[in-house]
């Protein structure tokens, strides 16, 4: 029970401030630990020859990786995560904005990355190439250190309830009825909470993580104020239920999501591991010249983060507008790209593919929490990397196959297109399902 002084108080976000520096550094950590997948086959195709190991063994050995990554998040998977979440939680406005920014650093390495590969490669081998690029994955957590709490920058304001007297009221005492919620919400145990819901109430939400649903409560008595009232034992599926957020599959827009997202990300990571394969092997370019359309579309990657969430923010289009939109032009252009055989189209195609792929990318998360309650959040985030992680075992490996059997790469990425259109195609449905039940 509270004491007659105490007052509550609720954090608000800076909206900037220290909010910029947590910025920069998921900036820095995303340039320096996840910018080396797209060079995946630069760094490591001729190692493979070397070895007798084909497509689908590359497909594996790349698709394994990143999918451990989302599964578990080891590395450079557990900083993705923490780094939106830590940028959502600071800003409110300009949210949009500061996630582009801080996922744009990942372009800015992809952009670097294939000249360094190549320039390391070239002067110290394979072996000594991995040693340098060791070295620079180190500075991943040296950004993480400029994560704060939000508590230690975040403005404090006193619960408007506890500031404003109730009408009717004498002395602005507030009524035993509101009292008695005050005590509910603060007396609630927190076996009571799930994992992601205790997650969210570190970030600032310690009020939602901790609602109660007062209707399965007795009303407490004038001398028991502070009892608790026993829960009736609920069944061991339920508490695991509610233990690790499951009921947020229950609603098919959940699952419809995860899938969109999770082709989006799977068809990125192997049209990266495709391209240079098809530049090299198909359109015999050299090095240099497939470093460069690699970089060109790093280029249009970090253009569009770091430009059009400031748009998107100002129009209020949606994110999940704004993935669907990048989703259906990334796809078309990794289809031209694979009929395009002069380096200007090459390269102006590329810019083309990584504008799509980087509004797609910055859009993720934020359509995830668009989804989603606020502090079922962390949870959310969760199901959507596990969702990654299973359509990379499975969809990555299969075109691999598809590759080796036909020794086809345009048609492996013209798969990979359609595997986005069909994806895009069931969010066309669901919007127009949302859109019949709105005008009933």
């Amino acid at each position: 029970m509270k004491g007659a002084g105490t007052v509550d108080y609720e954090l608000v976000p800076p909206d900037g401030g220290w909010g910029w520096i947590i910025v920069l550094a998921a900036a820095i950590g995303n340039m320096t630990g996840q910018s080396h997948v797209s060079t995946f086959s630069l760094l490591f195709g001729d190692k493979l020859l070397s070895l007798g190991l084909n497509t689908t063994s590359a497909a594996v050995i790349l698709n394994s990786m990143m999918a451990v990554m989302e599964f578990s998040g080891l590395g450079s998977g557990l900083f993705a995560p923490s780094a939106f979440l830590a940028v959502k939680t600071y800003f409110l406005k300009a949210r949009g904005r500061a996630v582009g920014i801080s996922t744009a650093g990942i372009n800015l390495g992809q952009m670097a990355m294939p000249h360094l590969v190549r320039l390391l490669l070239e002067n110290y081998g394979f072996s000594g190439a991995m040693l340098v690029l060791g070295g620079v994955a180190m500075h991943l957590p040296a950004g993480s250190l400029l994560f704060h709490p939000l508590e230690w920058h975040a403005e404090r304001r006193p619960v408007a309830s506890e500031l404003k007297p109730l009408k009717g009221e004498p002395g602005g005492a507030t009524s035993g009825a509101a009292a008695d919620v005050e005590s509910a919400k603060v007396q609630r145990p927190w076996r009571d909470t799930s994992v992601a819901s205790l997650a969210a109430s570190e970030l600032g939400d310690m009020s939602t993580a901790m609602s109660v649903d007062l209707s399965k409560r007795l009303p407490p008595t004038s001398k028991e104020h502070s009892s608790l009232v026993q829960h009736k034992p609920q069944p061991v599926w339920r508490r695991v239920i509610t233990f690790m957020d499951l009921d947020l599959l229950r609603n098919w827009v959940f699952p419809n999501m995860m899938f969109g997202t999770g082709c989006m990300f799977t068809v990125a990571v192997n049209f990266s591991l495709l391209m240079p394969m098809y530049l090299q092997r198909r359109l015999h370019l050299s090095l240099s010249d497939t470093a460069l359309c690699l970089t060109m579309m790093a280029a249009g990657d970090v253009v569009a983060r770091l430009t059009v969430p400031s748009i998107t923010d100002c129009l209020k289009v949606s994110a999940r507008l704004s993935f669907f939109v990048a989703a259906v032009l990334c796809g078309i252009t990794c289809s031209v790209i694979a009929t395009s055989s002069s380096m200007v189209a090459l390269c102006v195609w590329n810019a083309l593919s990584g504008v799509s792929r980087g509004i797609g990318f910055a859009n993720i998360n934020l359509c995830v929490a668009e989804v989603c309650q606020e502090h079922k959040l962390p949870a959310a985030v969760g199901f959507n990397m596990v969702s990654c992680g299973i359509l990379l075992f499975t969809v990555g490996p299969a075109i691999g196959y598809v590759r080796d059997e036909t020794g086809d790469y345009p048609l492996c990425i013209h798969l990979l297109t359609l595997l986005l259109l069909v994806a895009m195609a069931f969010w066309l449905v669901e919007g127009i399902v949302q859109w019949c039940r709105r005008k009933r």
